[in-house]
């Protein structure tokens, strides 16, 4: 197997095991009791998740490992309930979209309540009985915020030594025309894949005094930290689909949020379909946008994706974003028990394992395109891919890796 991969550079298909990409959407409203020492007594929220009928409340979609979560904080003075186009493109995707509506004005208490509902959606799962018992993961749980809640996300992941309480369990968070949480926090080290996205357009929360500032005062110490910053196009309510016009702006907030979660609560063989993946911010799809301005990322650990399908026959690029400086991809038959080497951990079977390409780059990503050579014999025949490079604590670590089968 492994000489037919070299002599073709071939392979496939992006994780099979996908979850949920239903287009049948539901909602429902919960009040679940707060088990934090602080915030708000009932947790209330509107969750929008992939359904077995498009009428409210009905069945969730079943699962076999549960469905990821992403827990929204709205902005000042709003409801979670009222960003109905963001929560209904989560379930889209196959996520469980808990639309907070507590804490309507005050940071505190949406920090307290964002706390706490790590908590409940854990004990959601394991209530016997309930509406969602066995359908949520709890290892992949994001946070999403705009405005107020988008600072109070760098509150919730705080890590550093002087803060009063850590990250109860979120693997990464993305905020959209942020308020700069420097107002009540100096600094923030985030240990998980962060993102910020504003546009030049937001008169309420500038990009220059709120989401620079914000980005460049994280520390993160996994994934990478980027800020997506549109033109005077995109506005405070525009980019989270509260104003329609112009509709492109909500467009690629919408691929981006698809993106970022779709990369990070993917846990690679687990299976949410990235779609574009970090496509929509790094990659092509992203950079071509017409109403960027710019984007800056720093990487902690490379990260790996391909925007599109691999089938028999067809042409794809794989992405890895890292910083300037030395860069691979390596693949192997399958994924591997975690092995850890000298630069990284090997996520790829070391028996198989061999590299494809090693360059020097330039700017912050390898691309090596792939060719499926059109071999009906490849049809569900696996590889898993696993990309390396510079980050900004190191000149060369291993990164992310997926996980690929082959497809018609």
């Amino acid at each position: 197997m492994r000489n037919l991969w070299v002599s073709s550079l071939a392979w496939a298909l992006l994780a099979a095991s996908v979850v949920g990409q239903s287009t049948v959407i539901s909602t429902t409203e919960v009040s679940w009791a707060n088990s934090y020492n602080a915030g708000t007594p009932v947790l209330t929220a509107t969750v929008h998740y992939p359904a077995v009928a498009a009428v409210p409340n009905a069945a969730i979609q079943p699962t076999t490992t549960g469905h990821p979560v992403v827990v929204f904080l709205h902005g000042w003075g709003r409801l979670g309930s009222e960003y109905t186009r963001l929560g209904h493109e989560l379930a889209k995707l196959g996520i469980v979209a808990i639309m907070l509506n507590t804490a309507q004005f005050n940071y505190t208490a949406m920090e307290s309540d964002a706390r706490a509902m790590f908590r409940a959606i854990v004990l959601a799962n394991v209530q016997v009985g309930g509406f969602f018992e066995g359908k949520l993961d709890s290892r992949r749980v994001g946070l999403l915020g705009h405005s107020m809640g988008a600072a109070v996300i760098a509150y919730v992941l705080n890590e550093a030594a002087t803060a009063t309480s850590t990250n109860p369990g979120y693997k990464c968070g993305l905020g959209l025309a942020p308020v700069n949480p420097a107002i009540a926090v100096a600094g923030t080290v985030v240990h998980v894949p962060i993102g910020l996205v504003s546009g030049q357009g937001d008169m309420l929360t500038p990009p220059a005094t709120h989401a620079i500032p914000y980005y460049q005062s994280l520390v993160p110490l996994e994934g990478l930290k980027f800020h997506y910053q549109m033109n005077s196009a995109c506005t405070h309510m525009n980019l989270v689909g509260l104003e329609t016009i112009p509709s492109e702006v909500f467009s690629r907030t919408k691929k981006v949020v698809q993106g970022f979660f779709g990369q990070f609560l993917s846990g690679n063989v687990l299976g949410l379909e990235a779609v574009l993946g970090l496509e929509a911010v790094l990659g092509v799809d992203g950079l071509s946008d017409p109403n960027l301005v710019q984007v800056d990322m720093d990487a902690v650990v490379p990260q790996t994706w391909a925007p599109s399908s691999l089938r028999v026959g067809a042409t794809t690029r794989i992405s890895v974003a890292a910083e300037a400086g030395f860069a691979g991809l390596i693949v192997a038959d399958s994924m591997g028990l975690p092995t850890l080497t000298f630069i990284g951990t090997l996520l790829l079977d070391p028996a198989t394992a061999f590299s494809i390409a090693e360059t020097f780059i330039a700017g912050e990503r390898l691309d090596v395109l792939i060719t499926v050579p059109l071999v009906p014999q490849l049809i569900g025949a696996t590889l898993a891919v696993q990309g390396a490079g510079a980050t900004i604590d190191s000149v060369f670590k291993l990164g992310s890796a997926l996980s690929f089968t082959i497809g018609s």
